[in-house]
C-alpha cells in the first residue's frame, strides 16, 4: 500500500494521473526547484536561487550557495534525504547532480537536473534507478 499519493499530468496517462510514493516526492522536488527564490506568494523565503545564478559566472562561492540553497529545499520534505548534490556549468545552464533517498523504503536514485538558461523549467534526468520509472520529465 502506497504512503503517499499525489496527482501528476507530467509523462502520465491523463486516465490515471495518480502518482505514489517515490515518484510524488521527485515530482514535488522537481516543482520546489522550479519556483524562483521569491516568486511564492506570502512565502518570500521559499524557491530555488539557480535561476538567478544562470548567467553568473561559475565560482567557488556559486557552487557553495547552490548546495546550501538545494539542500534547504531537500530538507524542507520529510520523507527526502539528498545525500550528495554536485553543481557543474554545461553549455546553457547548470546541471546539477543529486543522489536521493527516499526515507520511507530507503530506495535510492541518481538525478540530474537541468536548468537551462534558455528553458523555463527545470528538466529532470534520472540516472540510475530502484523500482522506479526512468525517463525525463518537464516541469509544471
Amino acid at each position: 500500500m502506497s504512503t503517499y499519493r499525489g496527482f501528476s499530468t507530467l509523462g502520465s496517462e491523463f486516465a490515471t494521473p495518480t502518482i505514489t510514493d517515490f515518484l510524488a516526492v521527485k515530482t514535488d522536488l522537481q516543482n520546489s526547484l522550479n519556483v524562483r527564490l521569491g516568486e511564492r506568494i506570502m512565502r518570500p523565503e521559499f524557491g530555488c536561487v539557480v535561476w538567478d545564478m544562470l548567467y553568473e559566472p561559475f565560482t567557488e562561492e556559486l557552487v557553495d550557495d547552490l548546495i546550501e540553497n538545494i539542500t534547504d529545499i531537500g530538507n524542507s520534505d520529510p520523507r527526502l534525504e539528498l545525500l550528495d548534490i554536485r553543481p557543474t556549468q554545461y553549455e546553457h545552464g547548470i546541471q546539477v547532480s543529486m543522489i536521493l533517498r527516499y526515507i520511507p523504503t530507503d530506495q535510492t536514485e541518481a538525478m540530474i537536473y537541468s536548468f537551462n538558461q534558455e528553458a523555463a523549467e527545470v528538466q529532470q534526468n534520472t540516472v540510475n534507478t530502484d523500482n522506479s520509472n526512468t525517463g525525463t520529465a518537464n516541469g509544471y
